[in-house]
């Protein structure tokens, strides 16, 4: 006997599936980038963004509103492929769990009719042996098996029922696919796409409805959305922006960096005043224990020893930290031949906090460094962070082209651990998602043809690196750079998807980070087992594995004129 249920539906989920990430591929393309290929560009991303993207970026409100139309066309559609696959295969569930329950019967039908004692005794059913000894003595066994023909003729009615009803749901979603196709997402639709997770808020709207909170926009947008976004208002509408919502605005990705920067002096001056209260506050408490403890005889002195009060001195000293990198950034005042500065973000709150700060314009440059630092560093280390970006920005400058605009970015943009957390992965992996925005946001931001992207990795940084590389995110640069690492969370340089060529890796001889390497992060980038190739091999070069030209501390590889920090000026010019 035949279930009677009607043939499967003629359809082919990968195939479905494969032209869903054939419309991503595209929308990749159109917008410059190329997600989920390691987060890097390729040859088609980069071949269209050189034919369009200037004209994008100086096109009208309504050019980027029609621009952004077609790549939601795009999301959208790829979305609603990969639902009609889904729904597809929901069906053939329901289709496979009938013909199973169909099997099932028949096979137990078929033991009722020939051995009905046994059937009846081994199942259970009420009367047991009885009931078999009395079914096999009063009916025969052709008796018997039409008793089951009919009990299955009226099992497969009801399967039949129930295959047409889901058969029912499946027809009325193919049309409402059709129509979504079409038309473009139902609001049925949509909700159901965001519940499969097949779209995040951005992509269902992709720009902020003029009522939808701009928290809600930025939860979940990408960098390239926010810059669409920010481009498509007009003069007005981004000042209404910058006065609303300067949280949110001074430290997102896709935001430009004179934008950003400005919003954030302006909270650098707030947090100036906020320091300088908190300093008082703590002054007049310290003045009160003071002349409590000594009957008056005693007043509060400035110099007063800050083991007394610790809560004091840190406030001191993270009002000074903010002095002097307000100082730092005088932009009116930098001497002859200093790049402009940018500051990028700054959160002085919790135990790390943020500090990003770049020297020169990242958005106008045509080589972009971006040092990522190690353990033990907070907000606080911005100075020293600072010092480092424009020594390497010094060394890019006289390794450049005539005429070519660099900038290097100090990023102090996680939680780094204390000295006894840097055998955790943790901090590595919870600085991904920064890691790969911020990297994601330089391209969406930047001006013209796209700029050569290089991250630098220092210590523990590099594992932050690795470990971001790896990541569903990825990480948007063109080159690499390792100096000091305990390992990159990689055995081999292909784990990091990056040419060997574009990866570059050197520990000091003397730095004692080498006794760390090959058994906490993974294998030594600067062995030769990793395979990154850029380096030299030891044949007495001076860039010989393990024993780049340093002096004898871990922290020397940006110290200005030695062969290290040369180096890594090159890389960042393009010129290795």
């Amino acid at each position: 006997m035949s279930s009677g249920l009607p043939p499967d539906i003629d359809a082919d989920v990968p195939a479905i599936n494969s032209g869903a990430d054939a419309l991503d591929r595209i929308c990749a393309t159109m917008y410059g980038r190329a997600e989920g290929l390691d987060g890097q560009f390729n040859g088609a991303a980069n071949e269209f963004t050189d034919l369009i993207a200037w004209d994008i970026s100086t096109a009208s409100a309504k050019d980027l509103m029609s621009w952004q139309e077609a790549g939601s066309a795009l999301t959208h559609g790829a979305a609603v492929l990969r639902l009609w696959g889904e729904d597809i295969e929901a069906y053939r569930e329901v289709r496979t769990e009938l013909l199973e329950r169909w099997e099932r019967a028949k096979v137990d039908a078929q033991a009722r009719v020939d051995h009905p004692i046994a059937d009846a005794t081994a199942s259970g059913v009420t009367g047991g042996l009885a009931a078999g000894i009395f079914d096999a003595v009063t009916n025969s066994e052709a008796e018997r098996e039409a008793q089951e023909v009919m009990a299955l003729n009226g099992l497969s009615c009801e399967l039949i029922v129930e295959h047409n009803a889901a058969w029912e749901v499946l027809m009325d979603q193919a049309d409402q696919v059709k129509k979504d196709l079409r038309n473009g997402p139902s609001e049925q639709t949509m909700e159901r796409l965001v519940e499969a997770g097949h779209l995040s808020w951005n992509h269902a709207g992709f720009l902020p409805a003029g009522d939808l909170p701009l928290e809600e926009f930025t939860e979940n947008a990408d960098p390239g959305a926010v810059s669409t976004w920010w481009n498509s208002l007009s003069e007005a509408e981004r000042d209404a922006a910058m006065n609303e919502h300067p949280e949110i605005l001074r430290d997102l990705d896709g935001i430009p960096a004179t934008v950003r920067d400005e919003l954030n002096r302006e909270h650098l001056e707030d947090e100036i005043e906020r320091a300088e209260e908190e300093v008082e506050r703590l002054e007049e408490e310290a003045a009160e224990i003071i002349e409590d403890r000594s009957g008056g005889e005693r007043t509060f002195d400035e110099d007063v020893d800050p083991k007394l009060f610790p809560d004091l001195a840190q406030a001191r000293e993270d009002r000074d930290v903010l002095k002097e990198l307000r100082e730092s950034l005088d932009n009116e005042n930098k001497e002859e031949g200093e790049e402009d500065k940018f500051l990028l973000a700054l959160d002085p709150t919790g135990e790390t906090g943020r500090a990003i700060v770049a020297v020169g314009n990242p958005d106008t440059a045509d080589n972009v460094g971006t040092l990522v630092p190690g353990t033990n560093t907070t907000w606080q280390s911005i100075g020293t962070q600072m010092d480092r970006a424009e020594w390497l920005q010094q060394s890019t400058d006289l390794a450049a082209s005539e005429g070519t605009a660099n900038s290097v970015i100090a990023w102090i943009g996680y939680d780094t651990p204390k000295n006894a957390g840097a055998a955790s992965p943790t901090y590595a992996e919870n600085a991904t998602d920064p890691l790969s925005s911020f990297q994601e946001g330089l391209r969406a931001t930047h001006e013209g043809e796209p700029s050569n992207n290089t991250v630098i990795g220092h210590s523990y940084g590099t594992t932050v690196v690795g470990h971001t590389a790896q990541s569903a995110g990825g990480i948007d640069a063109d080159e690499l750079v390792f100096v000091g690492s305990p390992g990159v969370n990689a055995d081999h340089v292909s784990e990091l998807g990056f040419d060997p060529d574009d990866v570059h890796a050197s520990t000091a001889a003397n730095d004692n980070i080498s006794f760390t390497t090959g058994s906490v992060h993974g294998e030594d980038p600067t062995s030769e087992e990793f395979g990154a190739t850029q380096f030299p091999s030891n044949t007495g070069s001076e860039f010989e594995i393990k024993n780049f030209p340093l002096g004898a501390a871990h922290s020397e590889y940006f110290k200005v004129d030695s062969k290290s920090w040369a180096y890594m000026g090159e890389v960042i010019a393009g010129q290795h």
